[in-house]
């Protein structure tokens, strides 16, 4: 077994050696082959990875709406998560005021959706409440009716 190895090594060792220059022109010939060749590849797999990455750096940017907060609120499989950040950025984008009909029916949805939690009503009554005071009513009584939904 030991001597099956070692032919086997030997067989590579000497495999290598023929791949090497045997002159000194020679080498340098084939070092200088072997640069060429890396740096082309460098330069080739470098323009490559910039292209892709120019392509992953122009998304075009989407401007939320109220409609698309009223997709994620309709959307039976939005997770709690989704329904709050729904709310914040309901709350950091628009107002009350902007569309009246539309952010009424966000609220309802939202708050009522099968995926509610308490942190919705939280963030609603201390964030969005405040901020929309003159429309206090219409939010009480869709917060009220969510609650008594349970």
């Amino acid at each position: 077994m030991r001597e099956k190895i070692n032919s086997f090594l030997s067989f590579i060792s000497e495999f290598i050696l023929d791949l090497t220059p045997s002159t000194p022109f020679a080498y340098l010939l084939y070092l200088l082959i072997i640069t060429l060749v890396s740096l082309a590849l460098i330069f080739y797999l470098a323009r490559k990875t910039k292209k892709n990455n120019n392509k992953k750096e122009e998304p075009q940017k989407k401007e939320i709406t109220i409609d698309h907060l009223l997709q994620i609120a309709s959307n039976p499989k939005s997770t709690l998560k989704d329904l709050l950040s729904a709310l914040v950025m309901f709350n950091e984008m628009f107002s009350v005021s902007s569309d009246v009909k539309k952010s009424l029916a966000l609220f309802k949805k939202v708050l009522n959706h099968k995926n509610r939690n308490k942190a919705l009503f939280d963030y609603f009554h201390g964030n969005i409440l405040p901020k929309n005071l003159q429309y206090k009513d219409e939010l009480d009584k869709i917060e009220k009716e969510a609650l008594n939904k349970s």
